[in-house]
């Protein structure tokens, strides 16, 4: 193994280390949050609306009725991009305000294994309260995915996982760069996560606006995502969304990475990596 592996897999031992310790901020983060800000809400709305216990808007809009399973395929991607960043910004903050932020980077390995090894960490907690979550929605509420289709769509989650890394980055860099990176984080990654599609069907947007929205790293694999597990209608041609998906995430990767290489030797060359 590198050592670049070898500290990255450190880095990701540490965090979910830290949040063992802490379970119930890890609960509240990878299973209550993801509950009443999304979950909970969009379940009780779309009940409202229901006719005969059908959810008749939901399917003359995407093509499928089944609201718990449209919601919860929302509600993983939405749960994958804030662990990715969290993941990122809340160690690297921490790291910072304690002041062993630069005895960490001391190590002879690229600082770039922060940021994987806090995505990784993040990717981790949300996948299994994702997964804790669709299961539920399986069991309890009757959502039902086609398991052909489920097998389809990992190729599209590491799309998903791609892009997320893009945006793990992007948060290291305002980590670096900003006093209070949740300030700007806190709201604009649910913001992300609500215009990639994952409690609303994108066609009720104007035309221009949704446009915009197919640039955003989640929403071609979210789409895609429904599409073969519930069998909703695309966007876009199938076809394209996956050129389109493997665009953006590659575009978020690399424009993600050049910031945080960016904002790094910022830092180093202000002598501002311990103090802002």
């Amino acid at each position: 193994m590198t050592p670049t592996v070898v500290a990255a897999r450190a880095v990701m031992t540490r965090e979910l280390r830290v949040q063992y310790r802490y379970p119930v901020s890890m609960i509240n983060l990878v299973l209550l949050t993801p509950l009443y800000e999304m979950v909970i809400p969009t379940l009780l709305l779309g009940a409202a609306f229901l006719v005969n216990g059908s959810a008749t808007g939901l399917a003359r809009s995407v093509g499928t009725d089944d609201l718990v399973g449209w919601v919860s395929v929302g509600l993983l991607v939405a749960t994958l991009m804030v662990g990715a960043v969290r993941g990122v910004a809340g160690p690297l903050e921490s790291d910072r305000s304690t002041g062993v932020l630069e005895h960490n980077w001391s190590v002879p390995v690229s600082r770039e294994v922060f940021v994987m090894g806090g995505v990784a960490a993040g990717t981790v907690f949300t996948a299994v309260a994702s997964m804790l979550l669709v299961a539920f929605g399986v069991v309890a509420l009757g959502a039902s995915f086609s398991p052909h289709g489920v097998l389809l769509a990992l190729p599209v989650v590491v799309l998903l996982l791609v892009g997320n890394c893009g945006f793990g980055y992007l948060a290291a860099a305002l980590a670096l760069t900003m006093r209070r990176p949740d300030d700007l984080l806190g709201p604009v990654t649910p913001l992300v996560a609500a215009f990639s599609g994952v409690a609303f069907p994108l066609t009720v947007l104007p035309e221009a606006v949704r446009w915009v929205t197919y640039l955003l790293p989640g929403t071609m694999p979210l789409d895609l995502m429904r599409h073969v597990t519930l069998g909703t209608d695309t966007l876009l041609p199938p076809g394209v969304e996956l050129a389109v998906a493997m665009v953006t995430a590659a575009g978020w990767l690399l424009l993600g990475r050049r910031l945080f290489l960016r904002a790094e030797r910022r830092v180093q060359g202000t002598g501002a990596l311990n103090q802002f």
